[in-house]
């Protein structure tokens, strides 16, 4: 595992040092006749955090795109070069030959159609991708600044339409793209009646979605004189929502002990029956030699807690992943 992984930089050695589970203090030095220890690693959170980033920002651009413009973002993410890790807010500039010759070796198929993916990806309202240089076919990097917001976005949007339902989230991605915008505006982009969208946005105001800010036409703060535009509070909606995968996370974890605990016994008898068999298979033994210690009942029952715990892990496994692009994968602070 250590090899598989050091060159990607998240195991480094850590040298010649004690065995310790602390940091090593730099001006320490141990005793001379103090047995030394061989080299000690940890994981490397940085480039632990990198590396994921990397294959989300890629799978991102395959969904919204195709197949090929992944391929071609994944080979200026492999060009790389930056070393300040996950905390960069763009990658290092890939010249287009650079990437034609990469697209070579990895999918030489893709090699005619460079161009038109490179112009589609620069020419994108996201702007992930961008051209910084125009000499000698261009050079191209990749905000991740941008890739965080849109990832956010994507997520939210998500969030929407899984708890209000497809038409809510068609009237918040109108607001979102649109930053501000009036009742009546939205109503007409989302191709609803007036009434429907009213009751929609104001589904997401209350569930603090949108906020409203109120634009006085005259100085006296008539209503009948003052324009009320929706938008999306990114900041404080990020944070409610992070607190709410924190709970979710919590209770799923309590669940899934809950869950354990009521079948605490069947779950010892069977380690102890996969212990046994794994010792006899050592000896030689046939394991259909051996007796069966849980009934099938006990079987029964085992499997239906196991399929249980298995759902909340995969539920806790999509909140996480929902946490990592709120946060940007490590790179914003929770505040």
């Amino acid at each position: 595992a250590v090899v598989s992984t050091q060159s990607t930089g998240v195991l480094v050695s850590r040298g010649y040092i004690e065995k310790t589970t602390q940091d090593p203090d730099p001006t320490y030095e141990p005793p001379a006749k103090k047995k030394k220890m061989g080299n000690l690693w940890r994981v490397n959170s940085n480039a632990f955090y990198t590396c994921l980033r990397d294959k989300h920002l890629i799978d991102f651009m395959r969904n919204r795109f195709d197949e090929g413009a992944g391929d071609v973002v994944s080979v200026i993410l492999a060009l790389n070069n930056q070393l300040e890790g996950d905390m960069a807010q763009m990658s290092s500039a890939a010249t287009y030959d650079q990437i034609l010759h990469g697209l070579k070796s990895k999918k030489p198929e893709l090699v005619p159609f460079a161009k038109s993916y490179l112009d589609v990806l620069i020419n994108s309202d996201m702007g992930i991708v961008k051209m910084i240089e125009e000499y000698g076919g261009g050079s191209f990097v990749v905000h991740y600044g941008k890739f965080y917001e849109e990832y956010t976005k994507h997520h939210i949007r998500s969030i929407v339409k899984e708890r209000f339902g497809p038409k809510c989230h068609r009237v918040f991605s109108i607001v979102l793209a649109q930053k501000m915008i009036e009742q009546k505006q939205v109503a007409e982009l989302a191709l609803l009646p007036y009434k429907d969208a009213k009751e929609l946005l104001y589904t997401l105001y209350t569930e603090n979605f949108l906020e409203i800010q109120e634009l006085h036409r005259t100085p006296d703060f008539s209503p009948l004189r003052t324009f009320y535009l929706f938008n999306v509070p990114l900041g404080k909606l990020r944070q409610k929502l992070l607190n709410t995968c924190y709970k979710a996370v919590f209770n799923l974890m309590e669940l899934r002990k809950q869950k354990l605990n009521e079948n605490n016994r069947l779950v010892e008898k069977s380690l102890r029956a996969d212990a046994a068999v794994l010792q006899a298979t050592q000896k030689g033994i046939p394991a259909d030699q051996l007796e069966d210690l849980l009934t099938n009942s006990e079987k029964q029952q085992l499997a239906g807690c196991m399929r249980v715990v298995k759902i909340l892990d995969l539920g806790e496994i999509s909140v996480v992943d929902t946490v990592l692009a709120l946060t940007h994968f490590g790179t914003m602070a929770i505040t």
